[in-house]
């Protein structure tokens, strides 16, 4: 998904234009060129063992094993789960080109990106998400386990129903390049778990065999590549290629296999800051990037390929980044958009499907991710259990990345710069302050209009949180509401947007560049951590935001100050969005002060001031921790006038004593009760 690509054009400078036409023009004929080898004879590949996982059953848990059983019971049973849609009742044959949400079909003909999204209702990610085949491997790995047969057959029958449906090029699953690049690698994977197959199942593997060939064909073909602009997009559809190459043996594999992971490791540099953030300006997609990059990694492990020290070195730093952020359950706060992107499932993805209800399950619970990182690189967080079905075990080794860390007194600091992050932490209370530049230097279609926003975590339990994302086609209105500054716990200055926002249908990948930030300023003041930064989305109304947060030393309280710079009369209003499970008990004028009190695992007060022209409630909200899912919640709103300039201060403070149930992970209790919570 990318913005308009008129405005990126509007950015570009002449030589840039020039390359990239050229690019396109030569687009059409190298596609037809690969596309008249789809049904080439004979298969000129074959398929090739690697062991990207370890030989035999990995010594896992019996809560592993019983939630990998499980979820494959399911798949074997006809019924399909998903993070953010509920497990849904798809029979042995299910419909590949169907929205079970919306009821509505794709028809079997030919079909590009911008024909598959329709406006009517549908969400082209419904089909996509049960093509990615993602629950294969899960299939196989049930069998590595148990040595049923079920498994095997119903991984089988399940890719065999869907070749034949799915002929290549044809309908909404063969419509743009990344989908096939993250099918293969399910099918690759799958099969390399299930190695060695058969004498009697030769002719399925020959089908499987030339299906995986004509995803390389397809992908070359239609490759998402741009002068112009790089994206997760452009991403999957190289390291598909590069899995392919590894996984498929034949004439000029080689030179695949070598082309392929350096175009992977140009992209990591590319896509990737220094400080190891992902570009795009969304948490979401740096936790799907991450798994693409170390997929690549396990790829080159397997087959003993020595990696650039440049590539290790900045995935290190993601994997860097990804363990400051998250909590002590391995949950990463959700920052622009999130369609719960997967390469693979892993244990976390499974343990939510199958034991908590739609609305309480979140994308971004990525303990066993964080713990692959551990074992590849050093680290705090993670469980390390799906890591051992790759052979790895924990590093001893620090975890490194480019971040200026400080720690003092109880209070630590750690500071992304490129990534406009920064997560100060004092004891229970962590203060995460966002200053993240516009994704993809401005051309990005996944920022958020969260400029200055923050969360605030006690006892690593969000108390204030991000709304999330919701959708993206099904319902502009929906798509538009969750990206708006007022969607995020930041300041809307005359009604107006950090950003600008197209509100058509063709604008719901596009967002304006005009809110640029500064650096996050960051020092110690009187036993307090002082965190500063400013953005310009406000300059066409000239005004000036800047936001001061102060985390006192050993108080449990912290402070926001907003400076709005200027002159003149201008309307302003702090939206403050409470997480799920975070009540407001009472809100009350005080002496030109608005005090709420909010309840949840502790009691906090909210005091706002500045001005006393100012008014508070409470209002009815809804955030979205899962891509298609929304869950009832508060949000606090305080509004007003003010000549400006003027400083607007809201404080936060806490009990002392926590309730630390949060950062429990979720238990499994080995039953064939899947739904059974324990």
């Amino acid at each position: 998904m990318r913005r308009s690509f008129t405005e990126v054009l509007r950015q570009e400078s002449p030589f840039s234009l020039a390359r990239e036409a050229l690019w396109r023009t030569r687009k059409g004929w190298h596609r037809n060129r690969l596309l008249s080898r789809l049904n080439e004879e004979p298969c000129p590949v074959k398929f090739r063992k690697l062991g990207y996982y370890a030989s035999g059953a990995p010594d896992i848990e019996a809560t592993s094993r019983a939630l990998i059983t499980a979820y494959a019971d399911e798949i074997c049973e006809g019924r399909f789960p998903f993070l953010g849609y509920g497990t849904q009742q798809l029979g042995h044959e299910p419909k590949w080109n169907y929205d079970f949400v919306s009821g509505l079909e794709w028809p079997q003909t030919p079909l590009k990106d911008h024909d598959g999204i329709r406006f009517d209702g549908s969400d082209i990610k419904v089909p996509y998400e049960l093509s990615r085949l993602q629950f294969l491997p899960i299939l196989g790995k049930a069998h590595i386990l148990t040595g049923g047969q079920r498994y095997r057959e119903s991984a089988k029958r399940l890719l065999a129903h869907w070749i034949e449906k799915n002929p290549v090029g044809t309908g909404v699953n063969w419509s743009i390049a990344m989908e096939a690049g993250l099918r293969a690698m399910s099918i690759c994977l799958m099969l390399d778990l299930m190695w060695p197959l058969w004498p009697d199942e030769a002719d399925w593997l020959s089908s499987v065999t030339r299906c995986l060939w004509q995803h390389m064909l397809y992908i070359e073909a239609h490759i998402e590549f741009s002068h112009l602009v790089s994206s997760n997009h452009y991403l999957s559809n190289v390291v598909g290629l590069f899995c392919l190459a590894e996984f498929l043996d034949g004439s000029k594999m080689a030179a695949k296999r070598k082309l392929y992971r350096q175009l992977v490791e140009a992209e990591l540099l590319r896509q990737v800051y220094a400080d190891g953030g992902d570009y795009e300006a969304s948490t979401g997609y740096h936790a799907l990037v991450t798994q693409m990059f170390t997929s690549v990694l396990l790829l080159m492990r397997a087959t003993a390929t020595v990696p650039d020290p440049r590539f290790l070195e900045r995935l290190r730093r993601m994997y860097g980044m990804m363990d400051q952020l998250a909590s002590a359950s391995g949950q990463i706060p959700q920052v622009g958009d999130c369609d719960d992107g997967r390469v693979e499932l892993l244990l976390d993805d499974l343990q939510q499907m199958l034991v908590l209800p739609v609305v309480e399950r979140t994308s971004l619970r990525l303990s066993n991710l964080l713990g692959i990182g551990k074992c590849l690189f050093g680290g705090r967080r993670g469980s390390t259990e799906d890591a051992r079905w790759y052979g790895l075990t924990e590093s001893r080794t620090e975890s490194s990345s480019r971040v200026a860390t400080t720690q003092s007194s109880g209070q630590k600091v750690a500071v992304f710069p490129d990534f406009g992050t920064t997560i100060a932490s004092a004891e229970d209370v962590d203060v995460l302050f966002f200053a993240i530049p516009n994704g993809i230097r401005g051309k990005g279609s996944h920022t958020h209009n969260d400029k200055l926003s923050f969360v605030l975590r006690l006892d690593g339990e969000e108390v204030l949180c991000d709304s999330g994302t919701a959708t993206y086609t099904r319902d502009p209105k929906l798509r538009n509401r969750f990206r708006a500054t007022s969607a995020h716990n930041t300041i809307v200055v005359d009604g107006q947007e950090q950003n600008t926002i197209d509100s058509g249908p063709t604008g719901l990948f596009w967002i304006g560049n005009e809110a640029e930030v500064s650096p996050i300023e960051h020092w110690r003041e009187d036993g307090q951590v002082v965190l500063r930064a400013s953005h310009s989305g406000y300059k066409r109304l000239g005004v000036t935001h800047t936001r001061t947060i102060r985390l006192p030393q050993r108080e449990c309280r912290a402070v926001v100050e907003d400076q709005l710079g200027g002159c003149g009369v201008h309307r302003f209003e702090i939206n403050l969005q409470l997480a799920p499970n975070w009540k407001v008990s009472s809100i009350d004028n005080v002496d030109s002060e608005i005090r709420v009190r909010a309840s949840g695992s502790r009691e906090v007060e909210i005091v706002f001031s500045g001005t006393h022209d100012a008014y508070g409630q409470e209002e009815e909200s809804s955030i979205s921790m899962c891509y298609g899912t929304q869950t009832p919640s508060k949000r606090l709103r305080f509004w007003g006038e003010s000549t400006l300039p003027a400083l607007l201060t809201t404080t936060f403070g806490w009990t002392a004593t926590a309730s630390r149930t949060s950062d429990r992970p979720l238990r499994w209790e080995a039953t064939n009760d899947a739904t059974k919570q324990c």
